[in-house]
């Protein structure tokens, strides 16, 4: 498929995740098997010692995990998380994450993907996920 069209389907589905938008994470990249999402720092996104939310860093890069699921399903397919476990590595004391969402491997329903987040400073890795994410076949 043609890098353009992985692009624009993901697009489409990124802009009506409102949560996403009440983070301020931005779409960068959409290439098979592998999407990136940015998350800029905001005072509203922190936790009691003012970093990052471990919550945040968890939604944006299951998001780019997931998307990067559905650039291997079919066209008509949609894409829900099943189950993931995450690794904090250190304080996310940073202006902005990158997370990387990355197929492992992909099946007929599931398909196992690897995230990280990156400080976009200093490229140190915050976060590591794995998680398995299910092909819904619309009808």
């Amino acid at each position: 498929m043609n890098p353009t069209i992985y692009y624009q389907r993901i697009k489409n589905s990124f802009d009506k995740q409102s949560f996403m938008k009440t983070l301020g994470a931005e779409l960068v990249s959409v290439e098979e098997g592998e999407v990136r999402i940015d998350c800029p720092f905001s005072a509203g996104l922190t936790q009691q010692d003012g970093f990052f939310h471990a919550g945040v860093l968890t939604s944006v890069v299951d998001s780019a995990c997931g998307y990067a699921a559905l650039t291997m399903m079919p066209e008509n397919a949609r894409v829900l998380s099943v189950e993931f476990k995450v690794n904090l590595l250190r304080p996310a004391a940073c202006d902005k994450i990158i997370a990387i969402g990355k197929v492992i491997k992909a099946g007929k329903q599931l398909t196992v993907c690897e995230g990280t987040v990156y400080d976009a400073n200093t490229d140190k890795i915050l976060l590591k996920l794995q998680g398995t994410m299910i092909c819904i076949q619309n009808e």
